[in-house]
């Protein structure tokens, strides 16, 4: 339970996290992020999706990341399927726990085949 709500906790401080205070990415087939958590705060990225997309999002390197999709799943590190996409989707990059340094990470997104999500 006190684990859930620090994830809680610290999911709810990125909400205020605004669209302009993202960086825009395009999917172009299988899409790596890369980059350095902040040891405070979240990295914010979006990008365009059709209805008809399906796809995946996985923290493939960085122990202490985790990734937010807004209005889907919150503080998730394993592999998760979406489907039914909004046109815009923002995903959110952050360590679980503060540190006291940037971590580096990888997000892979994949474009899936109908059937999966």
């Amino acid at each position: 339970m006190l684990i859930r709500a620090l994830l809680t906790a610290t999911v709810t401080l990125f909400a205020s996290a605004a669209l302009a205070d993202c960086e825009t990415i395009t999917l172009d087939g299988d899409t790596t992020i890369e980059g350095e958590a902040p040891a405070d705060g979240a990295l914010c990225y979006t990008f365009e999706t059709l209805p008809s997309n399906n796809l995946s999002i996985e923290v493939v390197r960085g122990q202490n990341t985790a990734v937010s999709v807004p209005g889907y799943y919150d503080a998730r590190s394993d592999r998760m399927f979406m489907a039914g996409l909004p046109k815009t989707l923002e995903v959110r990059v952050f360590q679980v726990m503060r540190a006291a340094a940037p971590e580096p990470f990888s997000v892979l997104i994949r474009l899936e085949p109908p059937g999966n999500g």
